[in-house]
């Protein structure tokens, strides 16, 4: 496989292994939303959600209208739901387009209903309860309201009631207790328009975390997104349930020299060589997505062995003492995230190491950073030539 500056490689093998473990798990009855927002959380929305399609997903969620508009101008017909809030200057194309809006407000139904009477259609809506997580999402009192609104109107069609966990991913009781607590205020919701006639086919309340702590599955849709692209939660450790990785962040070596003991290393000289050694130049730095944070904190893989970032990280560049390890070239692949021999780095260790979460590092991959996609031991480049290669007669989703 070619070789570029900095690269991700998105192992689509893998995600499709994720997604049909998360459909097993989930068994016949549940169906699955594949979250694809933030650009698949810095993996290719377009790619990404098509194998999801292809492994099982029923449904894409993204998390705004322009995220599902950029996925339908690549040739994706499969339902998707906006899962965050749709803005007036939105709706028009929206509903042209068919994609599902959430509706958080009563005033939204009526702004969404006028569009689709306009455009002489029946726009299919999920209405969003907050029941807990404090930001969008209508009250659960005000919730019966706002369905009753939209049952009652010919050109609106509830296909979805939906909620979002606040503290799914703890593993304390505190956060447990919280999340059994917004299900069963959900549920509560959900009884009460059953009781009035309206039973919308689509009830999610579930995320990774949630789909892999609570004992059981509630609602007939999950929503995972960590869990398809194999980002490591003790939630999944706890339902002994294996997800792989799925993308890899690479460089090579640019260059390299050979320093002296006592040597000053980058700006504002922040490490100092304790002995003669060899330092090695990435071509990667905060620009492409690898953070700053990370200075003198992180390693990085080279020929199977963990070499120590030293001095801050650049603009442009980064650079690694490589000096322990025998036979280093110009050229040598270099794993900032992932495995290479028998050792790997893992997304979560950085985000330990900056005291922040993992999709902090992978949403901030950024647009220099080429993302490869592979498959079956074949590499593509960009999502076009996949798309062309990969096109198959009844793959679900696409024209």
């Amino acid at each position: 496989m070619q070789k570029h500056r900095v690269w991700a490689e998105v192992n689509l093998d893998a995600l499709a292994f994720n997604v049909r473990q998360i459909v097993r798990r989930c068994g016949p009855d549940i169906r699955v939303l594949a979250v694809a927002k933030a650009d698949a959380y810095g993996h290719g929305a377009a790619p990404c959600a098509r194998v999801a399609m292809e492994a099982g997903c029923s449904m894409i969620g993204v998390g705004d209208s322009t995220e599902a508009l950029e996925l339908r101008e690549a040739g994706f017909l499969a339902p998707i739901l906006v899962l965050g809030a749709v803005i007036e200057e939105e709706i028009g194309w929206v509903v042209s387009y068919d994609i599902t809006p959430t509706i958080h407000s009563l005033g939204m139904v009526a702004r969404i209903a006028e569009e689709a009477r306009r455009q002489n259609k029946r726009q299919k809506v999920h209405l969003k309860v907050d029941t807990g997580m404090g930001r969008l999402g209508a009250s659960p009192a005000s919730a019966p309201d706002i369905a009753h609104r939209i049952v009652s109107d010919p050109n609106l069609e509830l296909e979805g009631l939906s909620t979002h966990f606040s503290s799914s991913y703890g593993s304390d009781e505190g956060s447990r207790s919280e999340t059994r607590a917004q299900a069963r205020r959900f549920r509560q919701v959900a009884d009460t328009l059953a009781r009035a006639g309206i039973r919308p086919p689509l009830l999610h309340l579930s995320n990774s975390g949630g789909l892999f702590t609570l004992d059981a599955v509630p609602g007939t849709m999950v929503r995972p997104g960590i869990a398809l692209y194999g980002i490591d939660s003790g939630a999944f450790r706890l339902a002994e349930t294996v997800v792989r990785p799925v993308l890899s962040l690479r460089s090579q070596i640019a260059f390299l020299k050979g320093v002296r003991s006592g040597t000053t290393i980058g700006y504002n000289r922040t490490h100092t060589t304790q002995k003669r050694t060899l330092i090695a130049t990435l071509p990667v730095g905060y620009n492409d997505g690898y953070p700053y944070m990370l200075s003198n904190r992180a390693g990085v893989l080279v020929r199977g062995h963990l070499a120590p970032v030293v001095g801050t990280v650049t603009m442009d560049y980064l650079t690694v003492d490589v000096g322990g390890i025998p036979g280093v070239q110009v050229g040598d692949e270099v794993v900032l995230i992932g495995r290479q021999g028998e050792r790997e780095i893992k997304v979560t260790h950085l985000a330990s190491l900056m005291g922040t979460i993992p999709l902090e590092i992978t949403c901030g991959l950024g647009k220099r950073v080429r993302r490869v996609y592979v498959s079956e031991n074949r590499a593509h480049s960009n999502w076009h030539r996949f798309h062309v290669e990969h096109e198959e007669e009844g793959v679900p989703g696409y024209r």
